[in-house]
């Protein structure tokens, strides 16, 4: 191919635009330069003792499979 034919794919014109949008992190992601929201403390862990309430419930969920089981 010689200088003087056109080439199959001449290059873009230059472009003004700016480059590629980017997106923002989602809300309350952590990021590099800490510029987002201050991070809030983690909440107070509570736990509760398991009652008797448990027990009642794992005894009739056992006493249901039985049950169930001689039925079918």
């Amino acid at each position: 191919m010689t200088s003087s034919e056109p080439s199959a794919y001449p290059p873009p014109p230059p472009s003004s635009a700016p480059g590629p949008y980017v997106a923002p992190p989602p809300a309350g992601y952590p990021t590099k330069d800490e510029s987002g929201y201050p991070q809030n403390p983690p909440p107070k862990v509570e736990t509760q003792s398991r009652g008797e309430g448990f027990w009642k419930g794992c005894c009739a969920a056992l006493c249901c499979c039985c049950v169930l089981d001689a039925c079918f």
